[in-house]
């Protein structure tokens, strides 16, 4: 069996770290060392061997310690993995089984067989598909090859320097692009180890950080914002780098969690069909919310007009599958819909293209209203979206979070005093805490189908 890239890495760490361990639990039991990593991927790799190359597998493990072995096996068997959060199922699993066709579903450690055409990989055969959103209400699938994915994961360890001897905490969904790149494939090409932890509440958070050797954190801004409403907690164990993805980080919560525990949070900007873009490498405090500093290692950008950017490199996967998008995503090249304000060589995300809001006629995009509110003191995060008006074709909302609660007068008034009349949202809402999914995103699209379910209107 011809070695490939991670299977080269993973048998020199391998040699190096043997019976070592490889993977916690929450309380620093080992649930893997390196060398049962290794027998796990044999015994994968006898279980998956009846499929024939190409293959699809559809993989649900939620935080497992089973992830890298069942990599290294498909690799191993040139078999397509399709890593899916274990929050999806019904009629969204559905319609990811519709798009990629899989040949098999692994849910623990059962293999079950699925009746699916097999895929026509007439482009290169990918060795893994992301899953993301689509326009059509179906989702889409991303193809990487192993080269892309490797060359994503060298940016990462080199941008953000983590070390072979770093322990990474594993907060996040492994099955995400976020929670794979930056947990999964850091231990097969340079022996980063990882603590599986499952536990979403922050003080058992802090508590499992607390007592684990992990010493980076990578997480969203939701949990760092709940890290730092911990009143009688200053510090995080050994934690050494903390990374913040999967939603623009708040420039008060990055305020805040260093007043806590004495920790910068280094921003990091993402998408699934590229791994990693942009990185602060300072963990710069005096940042605005949303800012992702400079260009990853190995990433190359071009600025493009309308504040759009272009993405270039190695790391930028094949293309969207069934369905091409070649004026999004070709291979070695990205556009995403991501709007970007420079601050020299630094930048800051302040929304998306689609993101506009057509009130009356007149667009407004959400970001500057948000921006305008959080000058309120107390402000931790806003959040606006448009939902349909029968007059004005759509009117605005906002979510605001904030310590101390702010009457809903006091940002009215505010607004009132720096927007234009038809820029003043036509509700405030107070909230305790943003709707966020597992993956640390907002999506404004979702917020507004509540916003009008809880209002019985539609």
């Amino acid at each position: 069996m011809q070695p490939h890239l991670f299977g080269a890495t993973w048998a020199n760490i391998l040699q190096r770290h043997d019976r070592q361990a490889a993977i916690y639990g929450n309380n620093r039991e080992v649930l893997r060392t390196f060398a049962d990593i290794e027998s796990e991927r044999l015994a994968w790799r006898d279980k998956l061997s009846s499929f024939p190359k190409g293959s699809t597998v559809l993989i649900q493990l939620a935080e497992d310690a089973g992830w890298p072995a069942i990599f290294l096996a498909t690799l191993d068997l040139s078999l397509v993995m399709v890593p899916l959060e274990t929050e999806v199922t019904g009629q969204q699993l559905d319609n990811v089984i519709k798009v990629t066709r899989p040949h098999a579903a692994i849910h623990s450690n059962a293999v079950s067989h699925l009746h699916s055409d097999p895929a026509d990989w007439t482009a290169s055969q990918p060795v893994l598909l992301k899953i993301t959103s689509g326009t059509t209400g179906l989702p889409r699938a991303i193809r990487f090859r192993e080269s892309q994915l490797f060359s994503d994961c060298r940016n990462i360890c080199s941008s953000m320097g983590l070390l072979a001897e770093d322990v990474n905490f594993g907060a996040i969904p492994f099955a995400h692009s976020y929670g794979f790149s930056n947990l999964v494939t850091p231990m097969l090409y340079q022996g980063t180890r990882f603590v599986c932890s499952r536990d979403r509440l922050p003080r058992a958070i802090h508590r499992h950080i607390e007592h684990s050797p992990a010493t980076v954190l990578p997480a969203t801004p939701a949990i760092f914002q709940a890290l730092s409403s911990l009143s009688d907690c200053d510090r995080l164990g050994a934690i050494r780098i903390c990374i913040s993805a999967g939603a623009p980080l708040p420039a008060e919560t990055v305020q805040q969690f260093y007043r806590r525990y004495n920790l910068r949070i280094h921003s990091f900007y993402g998408s699934s069909e590229c791994g990693g873009i942009m990185f602060d490498r300072e963990g710069r405090l005096d940042a605005p919310s949303g800012f992702v500093g400079t260009p990853m290692d190995g990433v190359q950008i071009t600025r493009l007009a309308n504040d759009r950017i272009e993405i270039t490199g190695t790391n930028v996967g094949d293309g969207y599958f069934p369905d091409q998008d070649p004026e999004t995503l070709q291979t070695g090249r990205f556009t995403p819909g991501d709007l970007v304000r420079w601050m020299g060589e630094s930048a800051q995300l302040y929304g998306r293209a689609s993101d506009f809001i057509n009130i009356a006629g007149k667009k407004i995009h959400p970001s500057l209203v948000e921006e305008h509110i959080r000058k309120v003191p107390g402000v931790i995060e806003v959040v606006a979206f448009g939902v349909p008006s029968p007059n004005r074709n759509e009117d605005l909302v906002v979510l605001v979070l904030s310590n101390p609660p702010i009457a809903r007068q006091t940002l009215e008034a505010h607004c009132r005093a720096g927007l234009a009349d038809w820029q003043v949202p036509r509700d405030f809402e107070i909230v305790t805490e943003l709707p966020v999914n597992a993956r640390g995103k907002i999506k404004r699209s979702e917020l507004a189908a509540e916003y009008m379910a809880k209002r019985g209107r539609s």
